[in-house]
């Protein structure tokens, strides 16, 4: 494959807002061989629907998003998805896009501010349950946001949704050596969050999200199985597909 799409360099100037945001998936897609096309968002006349039913207008840069992609599951269809424009809902103030394939969390923007133009997320473990509910600051900007979930949940890439494991002693150190760090999607500390590293082909994500595991987990996606299996020959462990677990 030529070397006409450098991920770092791509990836890093993804943050720059909405725009950036869709040249990179945009680019990150043709690349992978599946180019977005004309008709693979969703109609206007759709969008108005939803805006309909909902009440309000969609935030615009994920009515944007909706627009160009809303039809392209397979940049969303890994372990976080997408919910389809017809099942967008909001709870409990929230607008709700974006869920844990079996709903263990979910994901969405504030409807007091969803007149920003490029509004922050916030993050339930709770969803469907009002009474339960607590809502958490996730991401100050949507656009960055994302990146991180085309990056996450894309079924593009030849590497059958991604591998992972638990976090050894020397795997950062390792990763930090080999690997271009990315600037955070997310709000939070380093040490609780997540961190993302690339390189040619192939994406490293270091998450101590898990308060249940000491080190946090590394999580490996590349563009192809070459890429996918020496980076995980190189971190050596028992590693299993992302999609499995």
């Amino acid at each position: 494959m030529p070397r006409t799409f450098d991920l770092p360099t791509e990836l890093a100037s993804s943050l720059a807002g909405p725009a950036a945001a869709w040249r990179f998936v945009e680019r990150f897609a043709t690349h992978l061989g599946a180019p977005v096309e004309a008709t693979d968002g969703c109609t206007e006349e759709e969008l108005a629907a939803a805006e309909q039913r909902l009440g309000l207008r969609l935030p615009d840069a994920l009515r944007e998003a909706y627009g160009r992609f809303g039809r392209r599951f397979d940049l969303f269809g890994g372990q976080e998805q997408w919910i389809p424009l017809e099942d967008v809902e909001v709870e409990d103030g929230v607008l709700v896009f974006l869920a844990e394939r079996y709903w263990y969390w979910a994901v969405g923007i504030p409807v007091a501010q969803a007149v920003d133009d490029d509004p922050p997320l916030v993050t339930d473990a709770t969803p469907g349950d009002p009474v339960a509910a607590v809502w958490q600051p996730m991401a100050d900007r949507f656009s960055a946001a994302f990146v991180e979930s085309v990056l996450n949940g894309n079924l593009l890439c030849d590497d059958m949704g991604g591998m992972r494991r638990e976090m050894m002693p020397g795997d950062l150190e390792r990763v930090e050596r080999e690997l271009t760090p990315m600037p955070p999607f997310e709000d939070g500390p380093e040490e609780d969050g997540c961190r993302w590293y690339a390189g040619p082909d192939v994406l490293v994500c270091v998450d101590r999200t898990d308060p249940d595991v000491q080190l946090g987990w590394i999580c490996v996606r590349a563009f192809n199985r070459q890429a996918l299996d020496g980076m995980c020959g190189a971190l050596r462990g028992d590693w299993t597909y992302t999609m499995n677990y």
